[in-house]
């Protein structure tokens, strides 16, 4: 299947061009952008299903979903050193002194 990493660019906006060039050099990176992508959408339908959904379920994916978006910031503040993608993922996992770029 042939990912387009949309919803993972609009959930980061400005950060695109690092997200594809990313996904296309960084094979870790690829897969937790896949699974975010994924647990997105699953939440997502989720939302819109007439059945309801398993809140224990729910709450797994929404962990998991805040577990790989601190990653991924973690991932574009290592490629970007850019001090927003430091500090969200500092404060997604809860670090009390983020990284800071040298610049």
């Amino acid at each position: 299947m042939t990912y387009s990493f949309a919803g993972l660019a609009g959930e980061f906006p400005d950060a695109v061009p690092e997200i594809f060039e990313l996904t296309s050099t960084d094979e870790a990176f690829e897969q937790m952008a896949r699974a975010f992508e994924d647990i997105t959408q699953m939440l997502a339908e989720a939302e819109t299903s007439i059945d309801a959904p398993d809140l224990r379920d729910r709450e797994k994916l929404e962990a998991r979903r805040a577990e790989l978006r601190a990653a991924l910031c973690a991932a574009l503040c290592e490629a970007t050193g850019q001090d927003r993608w430091c500090e969200e993922a500092a404060g997604l996992r809860g670090d009390k002194n983020p990284r800071r770029s040298a610049a």
